[in-house]
């Protein structure tokens, strides 16, 4: 009964040309949807669809929405209209359908029936970009997409699972062009139709093995950019680019909406996605050149202004510690630092220095601290064994000299039980640079700095003994159970020794 009803409620509401005949016929929707149960999804996929297309059709009423930047205005607050009237329509449905969905046996069902509501959804932050909704319209929509209950990560990986998707398709379908096939059907002969068949058959594939290895298989339907019946049927690319621009800037939300661990894979490390997304034809080193700015595009400077208010080293920091150190499994550790080392190696050389230094400086976790100095002592290697001499890199002056004595003069007044794997880590580099740095480029044979890392480390060291005696003679009956943090102890002063046995070696005249 509930689908015959539907069908005629979504037939009349396409004669409705007011608002309020409107709002009447979307209580008349929601009834019927709610007396439907088997494959729920598709009819309110019909629905969203039909709904979406007439609010629009007539808030612009054939107008092209390709409309000059004088009118600009006038699209915004036309969009906005559409958008909070679509809203009157779905927010009931999200409340109705949630509910719905937390009581169904079918997992699919309700994950087909979440994905739908927030495919619509992100259509309409496709709608919105730059200033063409108010910030309240944004929060309202942004709280809406939350209340899908559809996990944050899952939408955020999308962004990632298109670029790979694409990738597969490229390599094992090289003749396949793209999703918008410029070519018209009715040209096609029966023997050309046939092999665009075996294609699309060939892509289905495609998208099932990608999505199986992303943990995406319950979402594959909206990940795929073709192959659907309604055009918002799969998550808008743009749309989620405009969700998370949105939701990062939103002060109802801020960052606390976000879960700092869900997976290896965690928020944070995706929004480098969208990140690309929005800069993807900009030089990233540019960003934070005032004088560069004045060259860039209007779209560029409002997506980008909002950000440089914003802390973004304090989550990046929880989400580091938390993927180091909550994961039980090596393997999700390892997962997490392969992703952090992707998401810095994307930055420019000073932009990387510059970050890398902040996080280690502010991170209160030895071992968190420790991988972030391993990247500084890679990219030193990297940098002294460039070819080019005209580079000058920041690995290579006397930033990363005193990016050392900041390290070892804040650990060495913290508790060194948690902080052995940084000081290893510290005593490495200065051995490297000490032994690379012929020309003392960056001032690690200078008197004054040589003078000032033996005294830090000659501090360390005293304390290092003490703990060792102390930890020894405290748990001598129980020396199993201090076995492994003994043996960091002596493995650390092991190396201060050779440090300063190095450091004491004669080099070029110190200044």
């Amino acid at each position: 009964m509930g689908k015959e009803e539907l069908l005629n409620a979504l037939v009349d509401l396409q004669t409705k040309t007011l608002i309020n005949s409107l709002c009447a016929q979307f209580s008349i929707i929601h009834n019927a949807l709610s007396d439907i149960d088997r494959k729920r999804w598709r009819f309110l996929e019909d629905a969203c669809s039909v709904v979406l297309y007439h609010i629009f059709g007539l808030t612009f009423n054939g107008q092209d929405k390709e409309i000059e930047d004088s009118d600009r205005q006038n699209l915004a607050i036309l969009t906005t209209k559409a958008v909070e009237l679509y809203l009157q329509f779905i927010e009931p449905l999200i409340h109705s359908t949630v509910s719905i969905a937390n009581v169904l046996d079918d997992e699919q069902e309700s994950t087909n029936q979440r994905g739908v509501l927030v495919a619509a959804l992100l259509h309409l932050f496709a709608k919105i970009s730059g200033n063409l909704a108010s910030k309240e319209v944004k929060s309202r929509l942004v709280a809406d997409v939350l209340r899908c209950d559809v996990e944050i990560h899952i939408i955020l990986t999308t962004l990632r699972f298109r670029e790979r998707l694409v990738e597969c398709r490229r390599v094992l379908l090289p003749s396949y062009e793209s999703d918008s096939e410029t070519e018209s059907e009715l040209e096609l002969d029966e023997e050309e139709r046939e092999m665009r068949e075996f294609a699309m058959e060939d892509i289905q594939w495609i998208v099932d093995r990608v999505a199986n290895t992303w943990g995406l298989t319950k979402y594959r339907r909206f990940l795929q950019m073709s192959l659907h019946k309604h055009a918002f049927s799969s998550w808008s690319y743009k749309g989620i680019g405009n969700f998370i621009h949105a939701l990062l800037l939103d002060d109802q939300h801020e960052l606390s909406a976000l879960p700092v661990v869900v997976s290896p894979f965690s928020w944070l490390f995706h929004v480098t996605a969208y990140a690309h997304y929005m800069i993807r034809s900009e030089d990233h080193q540019d960003r934070i050149r005032s004088e560069a700015m004045r060259d860039k595009p209007q779209s560029f400077l409002d997506h980008a202004a909002p950000f440089c208010a914003r802390d973004w080293l304090s989550p990046l920091i929880h989400v580091i510690t938390n993927a180091m150190i909550s994961f039980r499994e090596a393997n999700d550790r390892s997962g997490a630092l392969k992703v952090l080392k992707e998401l810095i190696s994307k930055l420019v050389g000073d932009d990387r220095f510059r970050l890398l230094r902040d996080l280690i400086m502010k991170c209160p976790y030895g071992n968190v601290s420790a991988v972030l100095v391993d990247f500084v002592r890679g990219d030193a290697v990297q940098a002294w064994s460039s070819s080019d001499t005209g580079q000058k890199y920041p690995f290579k002056t006397a930033a990363i000299c005193l990016l050392i004595q900041d390290v070892l003069s804040q650990t060495v007044e913290r508790d060194l039980v948690f902080q052995t794997d940084l000081l290893a880590s510290c005593l490495s580099l200065v051995r490297f640079l000490y032994i690379c740095d012929k020309d003392n480029e960056t001032g690690i044979c200078t008197k004054s700095v040589k003078c000032n890392i033996w005294e830090v480390l000659v501090r360390i060291s005293k304390r290092l003994r003490v703990e060792i005696e102390e930890t020894t003679s405290r748990h001598n009956a129980k020396a199993g159970l201090h076995f492994i943090e003994n043996a960091h102890f002596m493995v650390l002063e092991a190396a201060l020794g050779s440090t300063l046995e190095l450091l004491s070696e004669p080099r070029t005249p110190l200044k």
